[in-house]
């Protein structure tokens, strides 16, 4: 359908982002999830009230919701590919939300002309 030109500027520059996002950087769909938790060990700090803090990935993996522990070293790494999916994800909604509206002109055209 169409060319560039029909696209909106808006919409040109949602799909340059997108495209420059998958293009150069990895992208993780889920959210970094900060867990505090006891260990179970006998005279720990954790059994008085300060539990561990620790970070976790909350993603789906085949439909089943996983929890992968993120090691301090990968933290900046993860953020930032779980930040990229997201930007991904809101220029998803621009560009779709221009075809919708494209489609939906059509549409009128379409209603209009069989008047």
């Amino acid at each position: 359908m169409g060319t560039r030109i029909r696209f909106t500027a808006k919409e040109r520059a949602a799909r340059s982002r997108l495209a420059q996002l998958l293009h150069d950087h990895d992208v993780i769909r889920g959210s970094v999830v900060s867990m505090a938790r006891t260990c179970g060990k006998a005279g720990c700090r954790c059994t008085q009230g300060d539990k561990h803090v620790s970070l976790y990935l909350s993603t789906k993996v085949a439909g089943r919701r996983r929890m992968v522990y993120i090691p301090q070293e990968l933290e900046d790494e993860v953020r930032r590919r779980v930040a990229a999916y997201h930007e991904v994800e809101q220029l998803t909604e621009v560009v779709s939300g221009a075809c919708v509206d494209r489609v939906l002109e059509r549409k009128r055209e379409r209603r209009s002309g069989d008047g």
